[in-house]
């Protein structure tokens, strides 16, 4: 996408969300027949080409799968196993070769398994957490899809023509087509209830547009499915969320600035503060900063600035970028890439990500990018007068 961002490296969570590799949203909490311990699921399946040993089903650890059953192939190329234990998200493992997450909690499974196939397009079928996933994803990309491509063309076009005006309104558009995006989402999350099926959507929902419902499907899920490691981390990230709510008072940050002095976020109260999460290597990140330092530069002196964090692993990369984008305003940073305090702290976890303090250090604004943090600061600079 035109606005893609460097994203944190999250090994056990990307085993957990390859669920069909779907991507959507849900809600709403209501009676089911779901579990947290079933009575009986039947894992089913044709296998075509099988290779040598077992099919294992696993349970998805934080770190690691551990075997919960194992099953042969039947001479007439079927297998069956009946899943007794705890709802949850688990493996299928076709004999070490080949392997899809699925959920286990209200339905049977079908998976049919072809060997010769190394793709490995092993789709669990019968699921009503599966068909609501697709659903909702087909929903969604059918509306916003084509809208997508349509503004994404149009800004590469303009970036390779060097036309700098059209690159801007394309990436203005493309925000807003963001925020239409997660309104619509939204809106179809409620339609549906809370399952397992609902975590694996919860990633579509921005956790700062939409934090009120992504937050109340956290706490759904927490007492739905008490004990799930996966849950309990969405649970401790929404925590974090709210901290950095609009409206909010901003955490403090005490790190080294590039002479190695402590510079507090505190310190500058007072001031209109951007408090920028960026770093050298980040494309996105160097792309913003031309923007930044327009608005730097026009609205400084009303006391306008900004407290830029690098996640940068080296002070020879984070000073040469300051150098290079002319950024002339604070600095810090404990070169711990997306393991820096500040970052942790405010659940960052992908850049550029920046927030809009006002003279008290509340949070105003989130993830103001090219021409709409200029417009922002109009808006609050007109307000004061």
């Amino acid at each position: 996408m035109i606005l893609h961002e460097i994203s944190k490296k999250n090994k056990r969570m990307r085993n957990i969300l390859i669920l069909i590799l779907l991507a959507g949203v849900t809600i709403s909490c209501s009676d089911s027949n779901s579990q947290s311990k079933n009575e009986g699921i039947t894992i089913s399946g044709t296998v075509v080409n099988p290779g040598t040993g077992l099919i294992t089903l696993e349970k998805m650890n934080r770190e690691s799968t551990e075997p919960v059953d194992t099953v042969y192939v039947n001479d007439d190329n079927t297998y069956s196993l009946v899943f007794d234990g705890e709802a949850g998200f688990y493996r299928m493992n076709f004999f070490n070769q080949q392997a899809a997450t699925v959920i286990l909690d209200q339905d049977n499974l079908t998976l049919n398994y072809d060997g010769n196939n190394a793709g490995g397009a092993i789709a669990p079928e019968g699921s009503r957490e599966m068909k609501m996933i697709e659903e909702f994803f087909t929903t969604v990309n059918n509306e916003f899809g084509p809208k997508e491509k349509e503004i994404n063309e149009a800004f590469v076009a303009a970036n390779q023509a060097g036309e700098k005006a059209k690159v801007d309104e394309e990436r203005d558009k493309y925000m807003a087509l963001i925020k239409e995006k997660q309104v619509f989402s939204a809106d179809l999350i409620r339609t549906y209830d809370v399952n397992l099926g609902t975590y694996q959507l919860v990633s579509s929902l921005d956790k700062d547009n939409q934090l009120e419902l992504k937050d109340s499907l956290a706490q759904v899920l927490n007492e739905k499915y008490p004990g799930r490691f996966y849950i309990e981390d969405l649970v401790a990230t929404m925590e974090k969320a709210r901290a950095t709510a609009i409206g909010s008072l901003a955490p403090e940050i005490s790190l080294p600035n590039p002479d190695g002095e402590i510079v507090t976020l505190s310190s500058l109260r007072g001031s209109v503060v951007l408090l920028d999460f960026w770093a050298q290597w980040c494309k996105p990140c160097r792309v913003e900063n031309p923007h930044v330092v327009k608005a730097f530069n026009r609205y400084k002196d009303k006391g306008f600035t900004v407290y830029g964090v690098s996640l940068d692993r080296t002070k020879e990369k984070w000073t040469q970028a300051i150098e290079e984008d002319g950024l002339t305003w604070t600095h810090v940073s404990d070169l711990k890439y997306f393991n820096s305090v500040a970052a942790q702290m405010y659940g960052v976890q992908s850049i550029p990500f920046s927030i809009l303090l006002d003279r008290d250090g509340k949070i105003i604004a989130k993830n103001l990018r090219g021409s709409a943090l200029e417009k922002e600061l109009e808006k609050f600079f007109e307000a004061e007068m």
